[in-house]
Order: C-alpha cells, then structure tokens, then sequence
C-alpha cells in the first residue's frame, strides 16, 4: 500500500506538506496541492480510514436506531436521513433495535452518533446513560427525552385533529385500529382518540392487531373478521398508514365502500395512500424537516458535547382527502 511518506519521497518534500495537501488543508499552495494530489492518484494512494479515524477521534459513521424496518414510515425517515448524512461525506447504519441487541450493537460498532427513532422506554434509558458518557445522541419521533437532543412530532394534537374532523363530519361510532393497549405506557393517539369520543358521548371502540412483518395482509384479513363479528364501524382512525392500506384492502374484499359505508384517516403520510383509487386522509409527519433538524442536533451535539440539550417540536399536518368525505 502506498504511503504519505512514499508520496513525500517521490517529490522530495515533507511528510507534512503531503498530509496537509491530503487533508485539504487550506494554507498549501494551489500549485503544491495540485502536484501532490496528482502524484498520490498516479502512485494509487488510498487514504486509510481507520488511521484517520483514530487520529481524528471520528469514525465518519452514524448511526440510525429504529424499532423496526416494516414501517414504510420507518423507511422513509431512514432514505432521508441517510441522503442527508452521504451529503456530509459521511454514512449511517441502520439498526433494528430492541432488547439485548442494544448493548451488542454499540459495543461492536462505534459511531460518532446516534439517531434514535421512537425509542421504547427500555432503549432510550440505555441511551440517556450513553449520553452520559457523550455519546452524540438526538431522539426523533413520537416520544423524546430531556437527557438527550430531540425532535419530537406532536401526534396526540394531530389525533385530536383527526377526530375533531370526523366527530364534525357526523361520524358516531368511530373505531380506532391499533397496535397499543390500555396498559401501554406511551399510547398518545390512543389516549387522544378516546377521550375525543368521551368528551362527543360516544363509546371508544379499538380494533387491537399484532406488529407482524406482514402489516397489511394482517390486517386485512383482521377487518373482515371483525365485521364478521361486530358489524361495520361509521369510520375508523388507523395508528399508521400501513394498517389503513390493509384495513381499506380487506374492505374492498368485502364490496364495502370507502368512504360511502365507512370512512377512514391514518397517520403517518406515506406516499403510497395518494394512489388508490380512493385518496387516503392521513396526518402527515413533516419527515425532511424532522430529519434536517435532527442532523443539525447531532452536528452540532458532536462539536459541543457539553452544551444543554436542544428540543424541537413538530406538529403533523392533517391531509382531508376522500376516504374521510362525509358520506351521502
């Protein structure tokens, strides 16, 4: 492999010049640069990064800690904060985290920081101790901590927006389709949705399935199955984008029509719901903006580790579309 001091020796000057000319250093000379960057291409010079890592303290790897990669949501913050990291020069890893995988995953990839992504209470504790040790860290999503840099998206104000457009709309037996129990610690659409149904005198109604790989198929069969059982809802708030796609899949299977027999708002704001033949209304997460904000926490996390937490919020946008057009 061939060296700084090889390149130094061919042209007869320092080692040191050569380092700086590599580095991009600005005080060599146009001509000097010129020379010795073409010199190192023509010898097949590869700079090595665990030497310059080491000598800078940084690995140029950050890291991006999901809860899972079945959420097209989940995807879609991933494609975007990893566009804007490769911009830097820089790459994220993408880790699925949960449990024990937390502990080994840190310990065998270092990283110069990390995004954490609707961290369950579990994993942002372990993360709040990490901070400790300055570990870079921004929180995203949902739920945040005031140990770390976050940037939150208020989804409870959004969910109180959803039912308030429905409730308005003439909507009374209004299901909500989720994931999260009534023993769950961080159930904020959960909570919004019933006490939005209280406060109208309406009676809460949750169609409960299983996080699966297989999101939509399940919960397609699931709809009808609960039809079959309960009869039909005048509306359903979905927890994620995800479920409203296979809720709205299973009642087609059933002739049942959207939003004529029923109408239905999820959240998230996927692109994939613009594209039915019946638009889905969804609550929309400014994902660019959460993401430009987060990389901006971490940058400046990673060159002031000890100045206070920053916090930023969010709030989703609610996008009427015709699943929810009050039926005729």
């Amino acid at each position: 492999m061939v060296t700084q001091a090889q390149i130094a020796a061919k042209l007869g000057v320092s080692r040191q010049l050569v380092t700086f000319a590599l580095s991009g250093y600005p005080h060599v000379a146009k001509e000097s640069r010129e020379l010795i960057l073409a010199t190192a291409n023509e010898m097949g010079y590869r700079p090595n990064p665990h030497a310059r890592a080491l000598k800078r303290k940084r690995t140029g790897i950050v890291a991006l800690w999901i809860p899972d990669q079945i959420s097209t949501h989940y995807n879609h913050v991933s494609r975007e904060l990893s566009r804007l990291v490769k911009q830097a020069g820089q790459e994220l890893i993408v880790s699925e985290i949960g449990g024990a995988d937390m502990n080994q995953i840190w310990s065998n990839v270092p990283v110069d920081g990390i995004f954490a992504v609707d961290a369950s209470e579990v994993t942002m504790r372990e993360l709040e101790s990490m901070a400790g040790k300055s570990v870079p860290i921004v929180s995203v999503g949902a739920h945040g901590s005031k140990k770390t840099d976050s940037v939150q998206v208020d989804l409870g104000a959004g969910a109180a927006e959803a039912m308030k457009h429905l409730i308005d709309s003439g909507y009374r037996r209004i299901a909500h389709a989720t994931f999260v129990t009534e023993d769950s610690a961080r159930q904020n659409r959960r909570q919004t949705y019933g006490k939005a149904m209280r406060d109208a005198g309406l009676e809460p109604e949750y169609i409960l399935y299983p996080l699966s790989e297989d999101q939509r198929a399940i919960t397609r069969q699931l709809i009808k199955d609960y039809i079959a059982k309960n009869g039909l809802p005048e509306a359903i708030f979905c927890h994620s984008d995800d479920v409203t796609l296979g809720i709205y899949r299973g009642l087609c299977d059933l002739k049942i029509r959207v939003p004529n027999q029923v109408a239905l708002v999820g959240c998230d704001g996927i692109e994939d719901g613009q594209y039915l033949e019946v638009p889905l209304t969804t609550l929309v997460q400014p994902v660019a903006e959460m993401c430009a904000k987060a990389w901006e926490l971490l940058r400046d996390r990673i060159e002031k580790p000890s100045s206070p937490p920053r916090h930023q919020r969010f709030l989703p946008t609610l996008a009427i579309r015709e699943s929810s057009f009050r039926k005729l």
